[in-house]
């Protein structure tokens, strides 16, 4: 099938509307209508539900659209494969992160590969673990970076880097002394943790449940930011791996106390891509340097 009617098909998908898809396309809604039963005809089965807000993927639609995002990011490869090639260093890589190792280790690894691959641009968007893993899984970007991140039959993990859980707090908080901390004694002091789509949250709230402690927060907010902010002020406490507030540690802003708890030793910070696929070479390179940065710190 063209890649011009593997395009239409996957806008339609994405816009759950041929409207909006063929506003995104800058053509006739006929012209994407038509499209798609072609595709339909050819294929035997329909592949969207009409309904009055827009169109929705029928079952046989479903494993088609699998097939659309394949054939796109294979697509995708293929062209920077032959700029590799021809000398020219160009490529685009998209990039879905969790906040928290955005500020150091991602920030890092974006300035020290615009050195090396000058031609190759980023787009990095920062979102919970959950929404990581749907974008790796739906072809919606290059490179997850996610903490503790269920497994996924359609995510590859190209490295799961062992992080720990810590107390976060300021150098003078009276915990801080502390060589560790359990999740119970923290929970004694005014404490900050993230929404329900981040994998911090998942390892904090089967600790409460193993524990059976209530958990009666402070501040609840999808900012690693402001959990970070938290934490510097007053008697806050917030709960992350010690890489990222590592800016802040060397400033003598925080200080990081690990937590004993078994379910807080498993954070991870997981570097994925979709299963089964062939990475460009930008790709491949830009991953290799971020496990460099998070193994090594630098």
């Amino acid at each position: 099938m063209p890649l011009t009617h593997l395009r239409y098909f996957d806008e339609v998908v994405r816009a759950g509307s041929i409207r909006i898809a063929a506003e995104k396309l800058h053509i006739a809604p006929s012209a994407v209508s038509r499209q798609i039963k072609n595709l339909e005809d050819e294929l035997g089965a329909p592949l969207f539900e009409r309904h009055a807000r827009g169109v929705a993927l029928t079952p046989a639609g479903e494993i088609y659209a699998r097939y659309v995002r394949s054939a796109l990011l294979d697509q995708g490869r293929v062209n920077a494969e032959i700029d590799d090639l021809r000398g020219l260093r160009r490529g685009h890589i998209r990039i879905h992160s969790v906040e928290g190792v955005v500020a150091s280790p991602v920030a890092i690894a974006l300035a020290q590969f615009k050195e090396k691959f000058s031609g190759v641009t980023l787009r990095l968007t920062v979102t919970g673990t959950e929404d990581i893993m749907r974008a790796v899984r739906d072809g919606d970007t290059d490179i997850g970076i996610a903490f503790t991140s269920d497994p996924d039959p359609w995510v590859r993990y190209e490295a799961r880097l062992h992080h720990p859980l810590c107390a976060i707090m300021r150098p003078d908080h009276p915990l801080a002394s502390k060589s560790k901390l359990g999740l119970a004694e923290a929970l004694q002091f005014p404490y900050a943790i993230p929404e329900k789509n981040f994998g911090i949250r998942a390892l904090i709230d089967a600790q409460a449940r193993i524990s059976k402690l209530a958990l009666k927060p402070a501040l609840v907010t999808n900012s690693i930011e402001a959990m970070r902010g938290f934490a510097r002020t007053g008697d806050g406490i917030t709960f992350l791996p010690a890489i990222t507030v590592q800016r802040e540690a060397e400033l003598g802003q925080v200080t990081a106390v690990p937590l004993s708890d078994r379910e807080m030793k498993k954070a991870s910070v997981d570097l994925c891509v979709q299963q089964d696929r062939r990475l460009p070479k930008a790709v491949d390179e830009f991953l290799r340097l971020l496990h460099r940065i998070l193994h090594d710190g630098k």
